[in-house]
């Protein structure tokens, strides 16, 4: 009996159970099917520690956590999990590592909730766990009760998540359990945060040699790459584009016909009836409706200076504003307070809740009763009653605010006929407010207005769209090469052809064209194996603009270059890499012209500043006035108090200094804290340097670019 008992408890688990069981056993059906004729045999996004993913896993994975955003952020997203669980599967595996049920039950509904259940779960609005819903769920599994299935699909893969989150929890907490700090590194440290050294220094700047007088070889390119080898090392092929945006923007005529559309409804506006009819109206029309009363300067576009001109009711316009054309209707004239000072008792509401409402009447009637008989106080009674959490401990308290700070029946009772020491009753989203208005505070006795405004914006006709596709589409079918077509644009003042940075196979941003479906496109076009470099793609790319929707730019794109996967060549990083390996070359030719150890007498005769630094610290990572240049600080600490340094080819000039004094910090008193901070420190970085350590361990093999 205890054993059907224990079943019964853990029903849901076991319903789980049967759901994956069940499920391996199509799948498996399925790829037999596949393998005799059917859907065909898998399909493998990628590879990882002896893990195949499957592009169905993935895009159930994909479809069920990661959609709703940005497609390929998603897809990175999913590739990501699945590569961090099949290390993580490997590793726990080797250890014996695993979740238990009664861990995976207090993980999804007990009082030590997953991370990935406190994302999915939590109310955005409250920024808290919705515990109720996920009571709901936990009660319909252990029903029975079937799930919708788009849920389903999801929750599953959320447990998979939940699992594999715990066992890198816990492979990370043996890691970092391992760390440990020696005493005498505790010490050192210690030490150092308190050394000191005071030094003199000659700064001789780079600028004294003249660009043009130095050539930068590729000899010297590829020398910068070697001793940088760890930086300029591409773990894969990269490429880059050159690009032509050709942007679509409205004609004159585009902006007449807009024009005259607006106008035409200025009469329509004008005769809708104020607070009703007209507010609609508004939302008809792309515009809206103020429910503030703003001054003049709040204003922008012309209205700005006409608006004190009209009357309650009339309408100004078309009037052009931040690329639309507006009609504005006065719609209130007031004089009111800049801000106010205030408090509230808050009742809390849920919204359609009668009962409630009705409640909270009833307290706010025998709280302003109380009030009145003057046997407690306003701010008392806020603290005991009010159900604000920010301003109930502080008596209602709320500070001085402006107009819109609050919702709009809030700040009604604030701003619009309201008198110092008025007390107002107003229900909002949050339930009823008993207000105390204890200051109201005016700048200037000068009116506001409230407006209605409907807008046009001010887009590119289908004509001008399409008579721009036709001029990209003439000047990318007469240039098929980058050299013709940088030829065909040269001179022309408005086009100038972009590049991006080095792409891999499965980047989806090219340039400051943005993410998308366009940009990925251009990136698989350049991953091509027939593409060679210094062609010019036969497609017109179209992005569309994010917000109005309409074609907001054609883009004509070729292949710079291909950098081969290893040691970067010295053409394919020139762009990047130049200035610096310039400087350096200036570096040497400058010190090779240094003699001496006088070090003003050295300034003077090279043109460089003479300065002191003093008293800079062995953990500094810049000084004021030298900046950041780690080649100074480290000599500074290695010469012996009155020693002059050979010339040092720094970030920004070559310098000469000379150690003037140095002070050895003490052993702190707190070695104990000093190890716990930094074994502290170390431990923090475990999780992000493990498992950054195990892909390069494991080398993924990706096939992404195949499918997406």
């Amino acid at each position: 009996m205890a054993l059907i008992g224990k079943i019964r408890n853990n029903f849901w688990f076991v319903l789980l159970l049967l759901g994956f069981a069940l499920a391996a056993f199509i799948l498996m059906d399925i790829d037999n099917a596949g393998n005799q004729g059917g859907i065909g045999p898998k399909q493998i996004v990628g590879e990882i520690a002896g893990t195949k993913i499957d592009y169905r896993d993935f895009q159930k994975a994909e479809t069920a956590l990661y959609s709703g955003g940005d497609n390929f952020a998603g897809k990175t997203g999913a590739w990501n999990y699945f590569v961090e669980k099949a290390i993580i599967d490997k590793q726990a595996e080797s250890i014996g590592l695993n979740v238990s049920v009664p861990e995976l039950m207090e993980l999804q509904f007990g009082n030590n909730l997953s991370p990935v259940i406190q994302n999915y779960f939590r109310n955005r609005q409250t920024n808290q766990v919705d515990m109720q819903q996920l009571l709901n769920v936990k009660q319909s599994i252990e029903s029975g009760d079937r799930l919708n299935p788009d849920f389903e699909m999801k929750w599953i893969e959320l447990q998979k998540q939940i699992i594999k989150t715990s066992k890198q929890d816990k492979l990370s907490n043996l890691v970092s359990k391992a760390i440990y700090t020696p005493n005498f590194v505790a010490e050192r440290a210690g030490i150092n945060t308190s050394t000191k050294a005071t030094f003199d220094y000659v700064k001789i700047p780079f600028s004294n040699i003249p660009d043009n007088g130095i050539e930068v070889k590729n000899s010297d390119l590829d020398a910068y790459i070697a001793n940088n080898s760890t930086l300029y090392t591409n773990d894969e092929e990269t490429r880059v584009l050159d690009y032509l945006v050709l942007n679509v923007y409205p004609t004159a005529n585009d902006s007449a016909k807009v024009f005259a559309d607006l106008a035409g409804r200025s009469e329509t506006f004008k005769n809708k009836a104020i607070g009703t009819e007209d507010s609609i109206y508004t939302i008809n029309n792309e515009g809206f409706y103020s429910p503030f009363y703003s001054a003049t300067d709040k204003l922008t576009g012309s209205i700005k200076s006409n608006v004190s001109t009209m009357n309650i009711g009339d309408v100004y316009g078309p009037y052009i504003d931040k690329g639309a054309y507006f009609l504005a209707k006065l719609v209130g004239k007031s004089v009111v307070p800049d801000s106010v000072s205030a408090s509230h008792i808050l009742r809390s509401v849920t919204d359609g809740n009668v009962a409630q409402l009705l409640a909270a009447n009833k307290i706010i009637d025998s709280l302003e009763n109380v009030v009145r008989s003057g046997k407690t106080s306003f701010a008392d009674l806020a603290k005991e009653y009010s159900q604000d959490p920010g301003s109930g401990t502080k008596g209602g308290d709320l500070g001085t605010f402006a107009q819109g700070t609050m919702v709009p029946e809030f700040n009604k009772a604030c701003f619009i006929n309201s008198k110092n020491g008025g007390y107002y009753r107003v229900t909002t989203q949050f339930g009823v407010h008993w207000i105390k208005v204890k200051n109201r505070i005016f700048n200037n006795r000068d009116p506001k207005y409230k407006m209605a405004f409907i807008r046009s914006v001010i887009l590119p006709s289908e004509d001008t769209q399409n008579a721009l596709y036709e001029k990209a589409d003439q000047i990318n079918t007469e240039n098929r090469t980058l050299e013709t077509l940088k030829t065909a644009i040269a001179g022309q003042s408005n086009m100038s052809i972009e590049s991006s940075s080095p792409l891999k196979s499965n980047d989806f941003v090219v340039g400051n064209l943005g993410s998308g479906e366009t940009s990925r496109e251009m990136v698989k076009w350049a991953f091509d194996d027939e593409i060679a470099a210094g062609k010019v793609s036969g497609s017109i790319y179209t992005f569309t603009d994010p917000v109005n929707y309409f074609n907001s730019k054609y883009v004509i794109t070729g292949l710079n270059r291909i950098n081969s996967a290893g040691l970067a060549k010295a053409d394919d990083v020139r762009a990047s890499i130049e200035a610096t390996v310039k400087n350096e070359l200036k570096g040497k030719k400058l010190a090779s012209q240094i003699s001496g150890s006088d070090l003003e007498a050295i300034a003077g005769q090279h043109n460089g500043s003479y300065d002191t630094a003093s008293d800079v610290l062995f953990s500094a990572s810049g000084v004021t006035g030298l900046g950041n240049e780690p080649k100074v600080l480290a000599a500074a600490f290695t010469l012996a108090e009155g020693g002059v340094s050979k010339p040092i080819i720094g970030n920004t000039g070559v310098y000469i200094i000379k150690t003037t004094a140095k002070t050895e910090g003490a052993i702190p008193s707190n070695v104990l804290s000093q190890k716990r901070q930094l074994n502290n420190s170390n431990r923090n970085r475990v999780g992000y340097g493990l498992m950054n350590s195990l892909k390069k361990l494991f080398k993924p093999t990706d096939n992404r670019s195949k499918y997406f």
